[in-house]
């Protein structure tokens, strides 16, 4: 599905303002982990499910699902075998974002190809625009900005870390030496410190790049999975 260009200002805002909302239902501060199960129950009024997508669709890739009419998010069974809270989380955010940013394309495109009233996320279609900006959403969502910026200058200060080297030279409980090695290092006391206990580190490293506290200048990536198998 075709879906009009978002900035990202406009899509972290999206994720900001459902946050407040969500605050004024249940009448407290919201902080991490984000307890995006309840949210979207709760603050959105949709319903969750669990099923085998892979099988019922015949799609080996696919993670979750977005019904509009029925009001519902539902996610691959296989998630619930994984070890790792964050990619479950993850992934129900990133519905979120599809529920929010894209339901109201929905019915156009039905007129269009005859699909159903459904948003289907493959990890083949991780890269197209909609499933980009569903991610982008649920990066804002799990880890608002202010909470990152407070967790990571706690623990490294008010500059940004600048990632010269590719391997490092020490690292250790006290210090980390920035370089391409210890991302994961990085990612890792940022996300226990400010309480992400539902986001993944390979999660936490794009957030941290999105938000130029980390900032690399080597030619190598930061190598993660793709955004739709965060673990």
């Amino acid at each position: 599905m075709i879906v009009p260009w978002l900035p990202k200002k406009t899509i972290a805002a999206c994720a900001a303002g459902l946050l407040d909302d969500y605050r004024q239902i249940v009448q407290r501060d919201v902080q991490p982990p984000i307890a995006i199960e309840g949210l979207i129950e709760h603050g959105l009024n949709l319903h969750l499910g669990y099923a085998d997508l892979r099988t019922a669709l015949d799609m080996d890739d696919v993670l979750g699902a977005t019904y509009i009419k029925e009001r519902m998010i539902c996610v691959d069974e296989s998630l619930l075998e994984d070890k790792f809270e964050g990619r479950l989380s993850f992934t129900f955010a990133h519905e979120t974002g599809h529920w929010l940013l894209h339901r109201e394309f929905v019915d156009h495109a039905c007129r269009s190809d005859g699909q159903g009233g459904f948003i289907l996320c493959r990890v083949k279609d991780a890269k197209a625009a909609i499933e980009w900006q569903a991610d982008y959403f649920a990066s804002c969502l799990l880890m608002p900005e202010e909470f990152v910026r407070k967790a990571f200058h706690a623990n490294f200060g008010s500059k940004p870390l600048i990632l010269y080297n590719l391997k490092s030279s020490f690292c250790g409980p006290i210090c980390v030496d920035p370089c391409v090695q210890n991302w994961p290092h990085i990612a890792d006391r940022v996300r226990k410190s400010g309480g992400f206990s539902n986001v993944s580190k390979q999660a936490m490293i794009i957030r941290l790049q999105d938000l130029k506290l980390v900032k690399n200048e080597t030619r190598a990536r930061l190598s993660w999975e793709e955004s739709f198998a965060m673990a």
